[in-house]
């Protein structure tokens, strides 16, 4: 009884001590409405047409974005809308998300048969940033560590029913944790029944309405999952892109929007979780590979200890996960696309592996230096002050630099479309609340239409931007429908294209070529498109 009276304890400190932490971390966040996660801009900026119902009609970037979100995560968001802006309410649900997988990753930790190793399990969550870093936005990414912790929670205890609900929410919120929980899912069970039936169970009595109980949410799991990624699928946007489709093409590459192609191997995504942030360019592989090899060795000599403060069957449960988690790393490589990225198979599962088997090491080390008595509260404590500072603005970014922009843009017309550099464009669309013809975050290169479209329609836009023929951009903008022009009057310094990559490839070469020889700029020329809205170094025209 004293032991349960502990654990509640701990579980009230790591919850408290896990709202802090997330409290000091966004505080930025939290008391600036413009200082938010970057993809918050592709994925939840359309949301807030739900309580405006003008914003961003007949928008194909917002319904190419409303497309491929979970219909949980718009289920949070239309749920949230309806006390906020789902743009700031992207800060509770973040918030919420770190709370509670602290409190699951403590349960985990509690599965290794001592308590304080469960608190100092939630010590190192707060040391690995990428915990936050991914929950930073609220976005369907950010899902994935709550519901994979809180699977590997209710498998470890073996509640198979409560694991299957876990997968049932995670098919509904994102479907490659809800892969490789599956395929855990499946290979724990398929173990359970093999013992069984090696002990001479027949296959009669293994069947029970208890059987179908734990079976019914995973296989509706199953059956939303197949309906949202396979026949609900819009034709709008076209097919994924496949292998040959990306062969010998730049933009599928690091220089381009997102590098998908060469895909890293396996060993580089073991020792990825390990690379600090201040490792030299070039040498991230390197330095993560030492890091990790050094922590592999300290776990080694710890374990050899032989100090029995923790049961290691603790870790069983991820022998079963982390298998899945390279068989789908293998089928992801081979299917590239067709199942997403690769490293969206390992990267979960192996941080929250690492996070257990330093708690671990650690909760060792306590007791064999006989460290006990400074372990709780003194010694958890100051580690959960260092992990506060070192997620400090972990995941944020802050825009309010151009809020006078923003709320100029928000007295246009709230149907108009407005063009400008990609990058600028994002906070435009998540600020201003207008649509958009292009932007940054939303050139995506994953669906074949879409992207085709995107890209004809940037090689276009820049084409106009930088052109010194005034009629040329007035063509552009009768084409398109655009109301407004946003322009960025450092774009067109000199050799500021030839001095930075100003936009990503193919783009920045055709870029470099446009303005390689040309000395004059008809967009900036005041008489042929006088500004109606000029400050610091932007300034908007207006196309009737």
């Amino acid at each position: 009884m004293e032991i349960n009276r502990n654990r509640v304890f701990y579980l009230i400190y790591v919850m408290i001590t896990a709202s802090g932490v997330y409290l000091f971390a966004h505080w930025d966040a939290i008391t600036n409405q413009y200082v938010i996660n970057d993809d918050v801009r592709q994925q939840i900026y359309w949301m807030q047409s739900w309580t405006d119902p003008e914003l961003y009609r007949d928008d194909i970037l917002g319904r190419y974005a409303r497309n491929y979100v979970p219909w949980g995560v718009q289920a949070v968001y239309a749920l949230g809308s309806q006390f906020m802006n789902p743009v700031q309410f992207t800060k509770v649900v973040a918030g919420i998300l770190f709370v509670v997988t602290a409190g699951f990753v403590f349960g985990i930790g509690l599965l290794f048969k001592d308590d304080l190793t469960g608190v100092l399990a939630v010590c190192m969550f707060f040391f690995f940033g990428t915990f936050l870093d991914r929950m930073s936005g609220g976005l369907s990414r950010g899902f994935v560590y709550p519901l994979m912790a809180a699977y590997v929670y209710f498998l470890g205890k073996e509640c198979l029913f409560s694991a299957g609900m876990v997968l049932l929410l995670q098919s509904l919120f994102n479907p490659y944790a809800f892969l490789v929980c599956l395929l855990t899912h499946a290979g724990f069970t398929a173990h359970r029944y093999a013992k069984a039936l090696f002990k001479g169970l027949g296959p009669a009595s293994l069947i029970s309405l208890r059987t179908f109980a734990e079976g019914a949410p995973v296989a509706i799991g199953i059956l939303l999952t197949a309906l949202k990624y396979v026949a609900f699928t819009s034709p709008e946007f076209g097919e994924v892109v496949t292998p040959a489709d990306m062969a010998g093409k730049i933009e599928y590459t690091d220089a381009g929007r997102y590098g998908i192609v060469p895909v890293p191997s396996i060993l580089f995504e073991v020792v990825r979780p390990w690379i600090p942030g201040f490792a030299p360019a070039g040498w991230e592989a390197q330095v993560g590979a030492l890091v990790f090899f050094l922590v592999i060795a300290a776990a080694v000599l710890v374990l050899k200890w032989n100090i029995r403060i923790v049961d290691v069957r603790g870790f069983r449960v991820f022998l079963y996960l982390l298998s899945a988690s390279a068989v789908l790393y293998v089928a992801a490589r081979l299917m590239l696309m067709r199942l997403f990225l690769p490293s969206r198979y390992l990267e979960f599962s192996l941080n929250i592996f690492y996070c257990v088997v330093t708690a671990v090491c650690l909760r060792i080390a306590i007791e064999r230096f006989r460290l006990g008595r400074f372990a709780f509260p003194l010694i958890v404590t100051v580690l959960a002050v260092v992990g506060a500072v070192r997620l400090h603005n972990v995941g944020l970014y802050d825009y309010s630099g151009s809020a006078d922009l923003y709320r100029f843009v928000q007295s246009t017309p709230k149907t108009c479309l407005i063009a400008g550099h990609p990058d600028m464009m994002d906070n435009v669309t998540t600020f201003g609340k207008r649509k958009a013809f292009i932007t940054y975050e939303l050139s995506h290169t994953w669906y074949k239409k879409y992207w085709r479209d995107m890209r004809e329609r940037t090689f276009d836009f820049f084409r106009a931007y930088y052109s010194d023929d005034p009629e040329l951009i007035r063509t552009f903008c009768r084409k398109n429908g655009i109301d407004y022009l946003l322009v960025r009057e450092d774009d067109f310094q000199p050799n500021s294209a030839a001095s930075r990559p100003i936009y990503f490839e193919p783009f920045g070469s055709f870029i470099r070529d446009l303005t390689n020889r040309r000395t004059g700029f008809a967009i900036l020329d005041t008489e042929e498109f006088p500004p109606i809205f000029r400050n610091r170094d932007v300034r908007i025209l207006r196309f009737d």
